[in-house]
C-alpha cells in the first residue's frame, strides 16, 4: 500500500466538504420514482437502470439465479488529454459517489449515462459532456468495454481518450494532472475509481504518456514490462484465442430473465431484494443528497455485498520474456457471455474461494484495495494483486500467458478482457 498523497488529501476534503453529501437508507414505497413493477425495480422514466431476475445453468447444469442490473443505454466514460512539452495531463474528476469507500475518488473527466446526459433527470447535464459528444472527432481511443458480468446484464462503456479541444476553466471538481501524477496514484488504495482505471489502462500508453510505453524506468520489472510490450507475434494466437471462445459461447445457454418474484433463494424487502439465506450481495434503496451533481437529491437501487473480493493477476516468463496469465471467464451478464479475466477472482460475497495462489515462493509486485462504481455498488472493494511466480508453469487447459504487446491488441477491441482484468492490468501503469 502506498499513502495517499497530502495534496490529495486536501483535494478531497474540500470538494466532500463542499457537496454537503448526507446518505440514508429508505424504502421502494417512500420513493416517488421507483417502484417494483412487472417483475422488476424500476424508475418512472424507463431510463436509468433497472434491477431485473435472471436465471441460467452453471457450468455443472445446476439451475442459477440472482438479481443483476440492466442498463441498455451505453454509459461514456472519458478522460481529457493536454499534451505537453514536458509532460502531459488529464483532466481528473474528484467525484462524489454514495458508494465510494470514503465518499471521493478520481474518476474521468466524464462519468456519465446517456439518461445524465440527456438530462432526464431534470438537472444538469455531466460537467464536460458536450467534449465526448461523437461529432468532435478528437478522440484518440474510442471502444466500449464491458462492466461486470456477475452484476450487470449486457452493460458497456464507452472508454474514450480525447485530446482536449477548448480552453475553460475547470470547476473546483476537475483539475489538471500530470499523467505520472495519476498512474502513480493507481497503487494507492481508494484513491481512483474503477472507471478511471479502465479509461487508462484501454488508452493507447505511448500517445497517453508521450514516450515508448513503460520506459520510465530503465531498469528491473520495468524493463521487462518494456521488453514484453515490444515483443511482436503472428496473428495465429489470436486466431486460435477467437475461436476458442467462440466454442465456449456456444457451450454456454443463453441467460434468462425472468422475476423478481421467481428467483429461486431470494426475497422482495421493503428496500429492495435480498437473499434467503446469507448470499453474496443483496439490492436497497437509498437517498443521497449532495450538492454539485446534476440533481442535489434523489433515491436509487444500490447493490451492497457481503464481504470484500479477491483479484490475482499472475505473472512469469517463457523464454525470457515476461506474461501474464489470463483465463475464460464465462459470466451471464456480459454481453457475449465469455471474456478474459485474470488467474483468480473471487467476487465480493462471494464464500466458495477459488484455488488461491500460493505466494510464499512468489514477488508481490503490487497489492491495493479499489472499490467498485459508487454509483452502483455500496463500498464494494477488492484486493488486487500482481503476483511474479518467476518462470510461467504449464496452465490449465484453455488458460493463456500472454505479452504486454498481446494484452494491448485485447484492448484495441471492444470485449475481450473483463472489467476485472483491466482494473489488475492498470496496476502496471505505474512503470509505464
Amino acid at each position: 500500500m502506498t499513502d495517499r498523497p497530502e495534496w490529495l488529501n486536501d483535494w478531497f476534503e474540500q470538494v466532500k466538504i463542499a457537496s454537503a453529501f448526507h446518505l440514508s437508507d429508505t424504502t421502494l414505497a417512500a420513493s416517488a420514482h421507483w417502484e417494483l413493477a412487472d417483475g422488476a425495480i424500476r424508475h418512472d422514466s424507463g431510463r436509468f437502470f433497472c434491477v431485473i431476475g435472471v436465471q441460467w445453468a452453471a457450468a455443472d447444469g445446476a439451475s442459477v439465479s440472482q438479481p443483476l442490473l440492466k442498463q441498455e443505454e451505453e454509459g461514456t466514460l472519458g478522460f481529457l488529454l493536454r499534451e505537453g512539452g514536458t509532460r502531459n495531463e488529464v483532466l481528473a474528476y474528484a467525484k462524489v459517489e454514495p458508494g465510494n469507500v470514503n465518499t471521493v475518488q478520481l474518476a474521468p473527466t466524464c462519468q456519465a449515462t446517456r439518461s445524465n446526459i440527456s438530462r432526464t433527470h431534470g438537472g444538469m447535464p455531466p460537467p464536460f459532456a458536450v467534449d465526448f459528444e461523437r461529432l468532435n472527432h478528437r478522440f484518440l481511443y474510442d471502444v466500449s468495454q464491458s462492466e461486470q458480468g456477475t452484476r450487470f446484464f449486457g452493460k458497456q462503456n464507452r472508454n474514450v481518450l480525447s485530446l482536449a479541444w477548448r480552453a475553460s476553466a475547470p470547476p473546483p471538481t476537475h483539475r489538471w494532472l500530470a499523467v505520472e501524477e495519476v498512474l502513480d496514484l493507481l497503487e494507492v488504495d481508494f484513491a481512483v475509481n474503477t472507471d478511471a482505471r479502465s479509461v487508462l489502462v484501454c488508452s493507447p500508453w505511448e500517445t497517453l504518456v508521450g514516450r515508448t510505453p513503460f520506459s520510465r524506468y530503465g531498469s528491473g520489472f520495468g524493463s521487462e514490462l518494456a521488453r514484453s510490450a515490444r515483443e511482436r507475434a503472428d496473428e495465429a494466437w489470436l486466431v486460435e484465442l477467437r475461436g476458442q471462445l467462440a466454442r465456449e459461447r456456444l457451450k454456454t445457454a443463453q441467460p434468462a430473465i425472468i422475476s423478481l418474484r421467481d428467483l429461486a433463494g431470494w426475497r422482495i424487502t421493503e428496500s429492495g431484494v435480498a437473499p434467503e439465506s446469507g448470499g453474496p450481495f443483496r439490492v436497497n434503496q437509498i437517498k443521497v443528497v449532495v450538492r454539485g451533481r446534476e440533481v442535489s437529491s434523489w433515491d436509487q437501487p444500490i447493490i451492497s455485498s457481503a464481504s470484500d473480493g479477491s483479484i490475482d493477476l499472475v505473472c512469469g516468463r517463457v523464454d525470457g520474456i515476461l506474461r501474464f496469465l489470463l483465463r475464460p471467464h464465462v459470466e451471464p451478464g456480459l454481453h457475449n457471455l465469455v471474456q478474459l479475466g485474470p488467474t483468480v477472482v473471487v467476487e465480493p460475497g462471494c464464500v466458495t474461494e477459488e484455488d488461491s495462489i500460493n505466494i510464499d515462493r512468489a514477488l508481490l509486485r503490487v497489492e491495493c484495495r479499489q472499490s467498485e462504481e459508487g454509483g452502483r455498488f455500496f463500498r464494494d472493494a477488492n484486493r488486487f494483486r500482481i503476483v511474479d511466480v518467476g518462470d510461467a508453469y504449464e496452465p490449465p487447459e484453455g488458460w493463456h500467458w500472454l505479452t504486454l504487446s498481446q494484452v494491448r491488441r485485447l484492448l484495441d477491441e471492444s470485449g475481450w478482457l473483463t472489467n476485472e482484468a483491466r482494473s489488475a492490468l492498470a496496476l502496471l501503469l505505474k512503470w509505464l
